[in-house]
């Protein structure tokens, strides 16, 4: 075996070997070594900006874990330009864990506080943040029980610690950012979630009078849709200035060169292929983006996996088909998909001798990428499978009219009401307010399964449509079932 055929089975290798995580569970680590730093999420670690929305997979769980770790804090600064990170202490307000945890609610004891004869959505977060200032105080602080009978008592008590806590912390230079995930986990139905929402979102924009306390709110693309929790006075003021997580192409590149990076055979290998096509400068060094130079990671990417889809550049470019093929209504790609269609595609036989994967490899990439997100889709919303099964075997794009007759034959209604058992939360919140096709297909939109064009045609991308069994003309063929 010749130097090239040995780096490019070393990488092919190291491309099989990637850690496919899940996702991020509630009270993981994660460590300096594991992170990957797009340029695009610098505003995700900008404490003035406290709201971060983001599709699952888009790193939201990720982020509010990262930033728990004091020495990934230190990296963060360092390379988006927050020095205030480094002298800044991070505490999860709320993760949808299970484990008990020392300040943090879990889900069952926020189930238990709603049952409180004093029960109001602002006095929890409130006592939250009380019983934490009297915690970074040195102060003994109550359980959340005793603290939301105290502070319906005795209101200032929440701006009075706050307040001590706030000038502590600015005359020593520190700063306090509590992080909120997982928000669709606070309760069992939509109309307590949007409660719980609205006062978190409230108590965030009333930390903007203090100097060095913030919170760090993520958020579902579903829960910012949905008008009913911005339905408050000043909203605009966190709606407006939040932070959409989304990965652009080269930042997807950046990541899949970063994880061949982690891998010991695989970072000689990749450096060593990179220097002999002179793209050096497109390697993610200490999982620093890359994306300033594009055209090296064009070049490196086609030297890892050919140039184009098929034989000539009618099938596509591999470095702008893959991440079109594989991006949802809004655009959108998730890492652990994009990394997953690379995976696949370093596992199938025969392997390229002159290549350390190629187009067929990527094409049966797709697909699986395309069944393990719809997947994904499937788990955190319920409702989404009859109504793609209504469409099964039928071509998209397709007129509204087709659409809502497809939905209607099919009694998907009916059938979300059934899959989802009743309960509320597993149902769209639009759709709870107005159990219409209207609403259903507005839902759809909001999670980018469905996008409408400018004809008004409706259509679903790829990435779901091939897994299920939905047809377009020119497109990635849907695998036959046996």
């Amino acid at each position: 075996m010749n130097d090239v055929s040995s780096s490019f089975f070393a990488i092919r290798r190291a491309i099989a070997d990637f850690r496919l995580a899940r996702k991020v569970e509630p009270n993981a680590t994660i460590l300096p070594q594991e992170v990957f730093l797009p340029v695009g999420h610098r505003g995700v670690l900008d404490m003035r900006r406290q709201l971060v929305v983001g599709e699952r997979g888009m790193g939201k769980s990720f982020w509010t874990h990262a930033l728990s770790n004091e020495d990934v804090r230190d990296k963060l600064a360092a390379y988006y330009r927050f020095p205030e990170l480094k002298s800044t202490e991070v505490i999860i307000g709320f993760n949808g864990s299970d484990r008990r945890q020392r300040l943090a609610p879990t889900v069952d004891d926020l189930a238990e506080i709603r049952q409180l004869p004093n029960f109001k959505p602002d006095l929890v977060w409130k006592a939250l943040l009380l019983r934490m200032a009297e915690d970074k105080l040195g102060k003994k602080f109550d359980t959340m029980a005793d603290t939301i009978t105290l502070l319906d008592q005795q209101p200032s008590r929440y701006s009075e610690a706050l307040s001590q806590l706030d000038d502590h912390l600015t005359v020593n230079r520190r700063n306090l950012l509590i992080v909120f995930d997982a928000l669709d986990r606070l309760a069992m139905d939509w109309s307590t979630i949007r409660e719980l929402t609205r006062a978190l979102l409230r108590l965030a924009i009333g930390l903007q009078s203090f100097r060095s306390i913030r919170a760090k709110i993520f958020m579902r693309v579903d829960m910012f849709s949905d008008r009913e929790i911005f339905r408050f006075q000043d909203s605009s003021k966190i709606k407006n200035d939040h932070v959409s997580l989304m990965w652009q192409a080269e930042e997807l590149y950046g990541l899949v060169l970063f994880e061949i990076l982690r891998d010991h055979d695989g970072e000689a290998a990749l450096k060593r292929l990179a220097a002999q096509t002179e793209t050096l400068p497109a390697l993610p060094i200490n999982g620093e983006d890359s994306r300033l130079h594009v055209n090296e990671q064009r070049r490196l990417v086609h030297a890892l996996a050919g140039e184009f889809m098929g034989s000539n550049k009618k099938r596509g470019l591999v470095y702008t088909w893959v991440p079109l093929h594989l991006s949802d209504a809004a655009n959108t790609c998730s890492p652990r998909t994009f990394l997953t269609a690379w995976n696949v595609a370093a596992e199938r036989v025969p392997a390229p001798t002159d290549h350390a994967i190629d187009h067929l490899g990527l094409l049966d990439g797709v697909r699986s990428a395309s069944r393990s997100r719809l997947n994904e889709l499937y788990e955190d919303y319920e409702w989404i499978r009859p109504s793609l099964e209504a469409l099964q075997r039928q071509f998209v794009p397709m007129s509204r009219d087709q659409l809502f007759q497809l939905w209607n034959d099919h009694r998907v209604m009916q059938a979300i009401a059934a899959s989802t058992h009743g309960e509320v939360s597993k149902t769209p919140a639009g759709l709870t307010d107005s159990p219409e096709f209207e609403a259903l297909l507005q839902a759809m939109k909001a999670v980018a399964v469905m996008d409408e064009r400018s004809n008004g045609k409706i259509n679903v991308p790829d990435i779901y449509r091939v897994e299920a069994g939905i047809l377009r003309k020119g497109g990635v063929a849907v695998p036959k079932r046996s």
